[in-house]
């Protein structure tokens, strides 16, 4: 769909009527001469100042519409392509730092905040179809980045998570209903996942529970919860953890399994089984999809500045072949 040409400093046009002032006839282009019926005609020379004077006012014209900022709005592109609009949400609680299967005693290797910001941000670069949001989460949500295709703002966001110490507390209720929220009103476009990324900790509230059973349906959203290890100890969860098991992990693990909607869990303890987990989430996610993208306000200002210089480069060689004198 086309737009109409806007201008973001309108107030410029108001010089345009300087353009006008190259057609004004100048005493100094006359040449002395004693008979000037003596003098042969001259079309081409005639000509020739047309163009020159119509040069200079079409480049003092485009100078001035330059400086005005045309320009069009609120473009947009549709895009299709293989994939699915993906919200990725991050635990950045203070546990995130510590060593990924630690035994206890040894506390070399990498921490799980950064084996999770590495595998995240390898599935974004091969996924370019997409369209990410990225959240945080801990004592409270933070948005960090709406959905976007602009993938280098994501990858941003991500190297972000190694910055400081992260938040005391893991609130996962909070910023999962946080992530929902963020579809809705969206249009439908194709498949819609939340990738939560957690070493678990949290409790989930009766109401929780339930307001996020109702936005996963109403937004038809799959949720796919990437349990990070904290040590070789914790809790080993899959489809059949029993009853028994109290852990935060397992219990949570439970009421997903309940849940109407697509869910499946990945547990990582190590950096292999991290890059295993998402890639194996972006198999899943491979559909046609087709979004109408938004794209920034495409400045048309070059064009006026290149029409302006090709107008002073016809003054340029009107000026060297013009004579000045008879002597």
């Amino acid at each position: 769909m086309s737009t109409p040409i806007d201008f973001a400093s309108p107030w410029m046009l108001c010089l345009l009527p300087l353009a006008l002032l190259p057609l004004l006839p100048r005493r100094d282009e006359a040449l002395p001469f004693s008979w000037s019926a003596w003098l042969p005609p001259d079309r081409i020379g005639r000509t020739l100042g047309w163009v020159a004077r119509a040069a200079a006012a079409l480049a003092m014209a485009a100078i001035v519409v330059g400086l005005a900022g045309p320009g069009r709005s609120h473009l947009e592109a549709r895009r299709t392509g293989r994939g699915a609009e993906i919200l990725i949400l991050m635990d950045r609680s203070g546990s995130m730092n510590d060593v990924m299967a630690s035994r206890g005693v040894n506390t070399t290797g990498d921490s799980k905040n950064k084996v999770a910001r590495l595998a995240i941000g390898e599935f974004v670069d091969g996924r370019p179809n997409d369209r990410f949001a990225f959240m945080m989460f801990g004592i409270a949500p933070i948005l960090a980045v709406p959905f976007t295709f602009d993938h280098a703002i994501i990858r941003a966001a991500i190297d972000g998570t190694q910055v400081g110490r992260g938040m005391p507390d893991t609130q996962l209720g909070r910023g999962l209903l946080a992530a929902i929220r963020q579809f809705d009103g969206l249009p439908w476009t194709g498949h819609r996942a939340i990738v939560m990324v957690s070493d678990g900790g949290a409790q989930l509230s009766p109401d929780e529970r339930r307001l996020i059973a109702e936005g996963l349906a109403r937004n038809r959203i799959a949720l796919y919860f990437i349990y990070l290890r904290s040590s070789i100890y914790s809790a080993e969860l899959g489809a059949a953890v029993g009853a028994g098991d109290t852990s935060p992990e397992a219990q949570l693990h439970r009421y997903f399994l309940t849940l109407g909607t697509p869910y499946r869990l990945y547990q990582a303890g190590d950096p292999r089984a991290m890059a295993e987990a998402m890639n194996e989430i972006g198999r899943q996610q491979s559909f046609p999809i087709a979004f109408d993208e938004r794209l920034p306000r495409q400045d048309r200002s070059d064009v006026c500045y290149a029409v302006a210089l090709a107008c002073c480069l016809i003054l340029l060689a009107s000026r060297i072949v013009q004579v000045r004198s008879w002597a």
